[in-house]
């Protein structure tokens, strides 16, 4: 059955993955490998040098840091930081920070004082506008000024309402 579910697609494989389950409940000669006083500590499960390092890129977003420091505050080696930041994140450090700066960018311009594009960009860590622009439109779709316009629109029309 083990051979089979690593094989089967689809509702086949739920099946056999059932049935596997089944089996096991009915054993007769189960042996039990832990005893119920095991709980296992979830926070073992989760890399803690990389939660630290997080920590630290959201208390500093707007600075700037390099993947060696950050290696630093993990207690790990670049290279192995590199791949499990990736695998605890699903992206290289680079664009976690940068999706992190341009959703806060999002919100600057929402405040009452309206900051130029300008501003907003280096108010949310970045250190040029046409990086700042670019990555923007990769991951809004479109450029600040016409998020900015867009977002003035909803805000008359929430207005008027």
């Amino acid at each position: 059955m083990l051979a089979e579910l690593v094989t089967a697609q689809g509702i086949r494989r739920l099946e056999v993955f059932i049935g596997v389950l089944g089996v096991l409940s009915r054993a007769k000669d189960a042996k039990v490998l832990t005893s119920t006083r095991c709980l296992p500590d979830p926070s073992g499960f989760m890399s803690t040098g990389i939660n630290e390092a997080l920590a630290h890129i959201n208390a500093n977003l707007t600075q700037p840091f390099e993947e060696p420091d950050m290696a630093d505050i993990a207690g790990l080696s670049v290279s192995t930081f590199s791949r499990s930041f990736r695998r605890h994140t699903g992206l290289v450090l680079v664009k976690y920070v940068n999706r992190l700066r341009i959703n806060l960018a999002c919100q600057l311009p929402m405040g009452p004082e309206q900051l130029k594009i300008t501003d907003v960009c280096f108010s949310s860590g970045f250190n040029n506008t046409s990086n700042f622009s670019r990555q923007f439109l990769a991951q809004k779709g479109m450029m600040p000024s016409r998020f900015r316009e867009l977002l003035m629109e909803n805000q008359g029309a929430a207005e008027a309402a």
